[in-house]
């Protein structure tokens, strides 16, 4: 997405053009400044950038080498991490790398085979131990369970401050929490001014239309927050 259009949108549709607001720094400046402090932080909660990278432990920095703990590669922590989604072997080489069994040939062609083939199955599954994982903030984890192989990491972070890591579709619903955002910013610092003069005469900003703004933004996250999960991708791997 880039960050510059939803600026200059911003600023049109707020009615910001050609005024010159009492801050030092330019009103483009400004804004941008409000939308990688507060919008892109919080939007990055409920749409993460995923990043994913396929790497060999003996490769990584291991900081605790009896609690098998590791720093994330760089390629993965080029924004906050806020979370791991997933680490497991790739496909290529993890089948049959923890236990997994096969039933005797043939034992599943009837009635009474396929069901000792499911309890069998079930078994097994209880019986073994899978590997796993805990992300220790900012940028460390702890595998239980992995060999120093391969692994594929998938981690969820906070959006570029530039924007270009929020995809194009998202334009729409980024722009709704940024107009708020900023009217929000404006309420606050522009409520005492009577007006903003400038080479035309004095400039009613009439800040008084921003004074709902929070509101609005509590109420927008909320119904957010309630169906952010299914736009996840979230993966089911079977070993």
């Amino acid at each position: 997405m880039n960050i510059s259009r939803s600026i200059s949108a911003i600023i049109n549709q707020l009615g910001l053009y050609g005024v010159n607001l009492p801050f030092e720094e330019p009103t483009e400046v400004v804004i941008h400044n409000v939308l990688k402090t507060e919008t892109i932080p919080e939007y990055s909660q409920l749409v993460p950038c995923l990043r994913e990278e396929t790497v060999n432990l003996a490769h990584l920095t291991l900081l605790d080498r009896r609690n098998n703990i590791y720093q994330l590669p760089d390629s993965l922590t080029i924004t906050p991490v806020m979370s791991v989604i997933d680490v497991a072997m790739p496909l290529n080489v993890n089948r049959g790398m923890y236990g997994d069994i096969s039933t005797p040939f043939g034992v599943s062609r009837s009635i009474q085979g396929v069901l000792a083939h499911q309890a069998y199955s079930m078994l097994i599954g209880q019986a073994r131990a899978e590997p796993t994982f805990e992300f220790l903030e900012p940028n460390k984890i702890r595998l239980y369970g992995f060999p120093r192989f391969w692994v594929t990491m998938k981690v969820s972070c906070e959006h570029d401050e530039n924007g270009e890591s929020i995809p194009s579709t998202c334009y729409d619903s980024f722009m709704q929490l940024a107009k708020l955002d900023t009217r929000i910013f404006l309420w606050n610092n522009l409520k005492l001014y009577d007006g903003v003069a400038s080479a035309y005469g004095t400039i009613n900003l009439k800040v008084d239309e921003h004074q709902g703004a929070e509101s609005e933004r509590n109420a927008l996250l909320e119904e957010w927050r309630q169906t952010w999960h299914l736009d996840m991708p979230f993966n089911w791997t079977y070993m």
